[in-house]
């Protein structure tokens, strides 16, 4: 009896032990090779139709601004958006197209057109919003924006609240539209290697979403039999009282 007692005890601990394994895998995040991330090396993106930028203009020649600042104060204080033939309209050149040109590319071009009229020019190119929309299983869905072009899917998951308890860590889709075609990437966030996707930095307008993981679907399985049976536990308690009734009934 003792060796029955043992044997059962230690089936159980050993059940117990490999579930709480499973549930390790399934819900720890970068569980390998996390050490590679520091060694990640961000991208310059280019610009796309609808972005919102800033670019301001400065001297070097002397502390006041007012020169740059006249460049500034126009094409709506510095901050330009991209129209859907890919071009902004700056002071002293007009319409520009951008599409395709990193931040620095872009700098470079102003700067040269510029140092015409502004003396030891300066020019800075920034995003003013970089937004991404995550959906699916996190804390909070729905558009993300930062102020960087220096954006992960951690940073989008971060900014959601995090990954739900019932989101599938092992498959994470990023959706992004990039010359006209949409391209759909797959990461197991469970493997740090997932650096390596080309969706690891976000691009603008990126779509993230978070599937539900075996567990929410059981759960949302059992609730539908439950709300299935429920009707028919009804009429079986409705029967089996008509039937004591008259059982009852007949007794008199």
């Amino acid at each position: 009896m003792k060796q029955f007692l043992f044997a059962l005890f230690s089936t159980v601990l050993l059940v117990g032990c490999s579930n709480i394994k499973k549930l390790e895998k399934e819900y720890q995040l970068f569980q390998t090779g996390f050490d590679s991330l520091s060694n990640y090396s961000y991208k310059e993106l280019t610009l796309k139709e609808g972005d919102k930028i800033s670019i301001k203009a400065y001297t070097m020649a002397t502390a006041s601004q007012e020169q740059a600042g006249l460049f500034n104060v126009l094409g709506n204080n510095g901050i330009y958006i991209i129209d859907k033939n890919g071009k902004i309209e700056l002071p002293k050149i007009g319409f520009l197209k951008v599409v395709g040109l990193t931040c620095k590319q872009l700098e470079e071009l102003v700067t040269n057109a510029w140092s015409k009229y502004i003396k030891d020019i300066s020019v800075n190119v920034q995003f003013q919003e970089f937004s991404v929309n995550v959906l699916g299983e996190v804390k909070s869905e729905g558009i993300k924006t930062f102020k960087t072009e220096r954006v992960t899917i951690l940073d989008a998951i971060a900014q959601s609240g995090g990954l739900s308890e019932d989101g599938k860590r092992s498959n994470v889709l990023v959706v992004r539209e990039d010359n006209g075609q949409r391209k759909s990437y797959y990461m197991d966030l469970r493997e740090a290697n997932f650096y390596e996707s080309p969706a690891f930095q976000l691009q603008q307008n990126d779509m993230i979403y978070v599937s539900a993981n075996e567990r929410k679907f059981k759960k949302m399985r059992d609730i539908e039999f439950r709300n299935n049976m429920q009707p028919l536990m009804q009429v079986v308690s409705i029967s089996l009282s008509l039937i004591n009734f008259f059982i009852l009934l007949g007794r008199r």
